[in-house]
Order: C-alpha cells, then structure tokens, then sequence
C-alpha cells in the first residue's frame, strides 16, 4: 500500500475512534453530562482491566474485545504530530448485552450506533498511581438507561475489587 493511502486509512481510523470517545473527554467543566469516569488509588491497569472482564461476565456478556487504544496514539504520533506519550497506558472494552441492544434496537433502529457498548481502562503519565474507568451515557430512553445501568452496574464491581477509594474523577 503506498504511504499516502496508508496515512488516509490511519486517519480514518482515528478519527473513528476519536469521534467514538471525544463527547466525553473534551468537556472538563460537564464530564457528567455526557460521560462518567471513576479512579481507582494505587491499582495498575491489568489488574482492573482483568476486573472489568470478569464483572462483564459476571453480567452473562460474552468476553469483550480489547483495543490497544493508547499504544495506536503512540505509534502514530510521529505521523500525526501529536505527543507520544498521551497515555501511559489506555484500552477500551467492546460488548454488547443482547437484552440492551434488543431495548435501544427496539426503540429506534437508528440506536445501532449506540451498540456495542465500551468502556476505557487508562493511565496518565502524570498521575502515577491512579487508573481511570471512563464511559459514555447513553440514549435518555428506557434503553438508554438500561445501558447506563448495566455500565454503572459493571463499573461499579470493577471498582469494588480494589480496596482503595474509588471517586468521580475530575477532568
């Protein structure tokens, strides 16, 4: 593939991805309003990324697919311009509730873009310590709050896990 192409197709993909997560991460002053994000003192990130998938099957959901979003950001930095190092470390987890997805399917076909749903497990560089649990609110429909429960549901047991404070966090 020639380089020009191959740029268009990484943008595209990031794009994608960023258009996915960017609601609730460029709004310090309101991150309630469109995203919850709870930290999680002195864990690392496989130890809650391996809480995450078992309360997800804890939930009856299939194992989640796994996206390496933080290590996509570093490789493509020198490309894009922008700081390698966005990240010291960050995933998302992808699934889908079949009795959620019925709900928001049923509501509207158009709630497709609501499925699957995600949930980010990261790291700052400057925040040594602290690991994030951060997802999207859904809909405001019955589906859509039954999505929000679900999430907050497996969130929370990720969080219970650790014995360490778990707060909102503050962007």
């Amino acid at each position: 593939m020639r380089t020009p192409q191959r740029l268009r197709k990484t943008l595209f993909a990031i794009g994608m991805v960023c258009a996915l997560m960017a609601a609730p991460c460029t709004r310090a002053a309101d991150a309630d309003a469109d995203g919850v994000v709870l930290a999680i003192e002195n864990a690392a990130v496989d130890d809650v990324s391996i809480a995450l998938t078992d309360a997800i099957a804890e939930e009856g959901i299939t194992a989640p697919s796994e996206s390496h979003f933080g290590d996509m950001l570093a490789r493509t930095a020198p490309e894009l311009g922008h700081r390698a190092d966005l990240y010291a470390e960050a995933r998302i987890y992808t699934f889908c509730s079949a009795v959620v997805a019925a709900k928001l399917a049923t509501e509207s076909a158009h709630n497709i873009a609501h499925c699957p749903l995600s949930i980010a497990v990261y790291s700052l560089p400057a925040d040594k310590g602290s690991v994030y649990l951060g997802y999207r609110r859904s809909v405001d429909s019955a589906g859509g709050r039954a999505a929000d429960a679900l999430l907050a549901r497996i969130a929370a047991r990720t969080a219970a896990q650790f014995q360490h404070a778990v707060s909102p966090a503050t962007r």
